[in-house]
């Protein structure tokens, strides 16, 4: 899911963009997106989140638990819609939920904002496909790298009259290093022993 900050002017567009990319390529619905979201701020945020409805601490389905549903997913329909801003308590609840439904770029696209580098930790419980998507990210993000770094070598040289393509050839080499750390992580928690890992690592 390409995304740029040219085109998202703000935090809160960028993660509503997303959500609206999800829909759209993957028929992801507000629904299904606002239970993922309701578990994760719980289990993140449980301060802020006391006054809200705790979708997973009903037991059975009852009219109390038809109005919480229906209490949260129009806070999260606010959210997602831009009527009211995100608070900064929600970014992590929010991106993780994204991640959990197919998202690759949001968490790099947010910490470019702050000069990081987001690199998605793999996540306990997922399938074996998740090694070949990784493998697939790394393919995809260095293809596009070596292919924006050779359009700044087309006359042979690296200077300033490479400053107009620079930033998207920055931006590519961001996207692959972070697909090559996501993949080590990958391999750290599913093959490396702790006894194995690399002194000063």
């Amino acid at each position: 899911m390409p995304t740029s900050s040219t085109r998202h002017p703000s935090r809160d567009a960028l993660m509503r963009d997303a959500l609206g990319q999800l829909k759209e390529q993957r028929g992801l619905s507000t629904e299904r997106f606002s239970r993922t979201l309701n578990s994760l701020a719980h289990s993140l945020c449980p301060a802020k989140t006391e006054d809200m409805p705790c979708l997973s601490s009903f037991t059975e389905v009852t009219e109390d638990y038809d109005h919480a549903v229906m209490s949260w997913n129009k806070r999260v329909q606010r959210w997602a819609s831009g009527a009211v801003e995100f608070p900064a308590w929600l970014e992590e609840p929010w991106v993780m939920a994204l991640e959990q439904h197919g998202d690759e770029m949001t968490r790099i696209e947010l910490a470019r904002r702050h000069g990081f580098l987001g690199v998605r930790r793999p996540q306990k419980g997922e399938t074996p496909a998740c090694a070949f998507a990784a493998l697939a990210a790394v393919s995809r993000e260095t293809g596009d790298m070596m292919g924006s770094y050779t359009g700044l070598l087309e006359d042979g040289l690296l200077d300033e009259k490479d400053a107009e393509a620079a930033p998207e050839v920055l931006k590519d080499i961001d996207n692959a290093i972070a697909a090559l750390m996501g993949t080590r992580e990958l391999i750290k928690q599913r093959v490396m022993k702790p006894s194995l890992q690399v002194v000063g690592d």
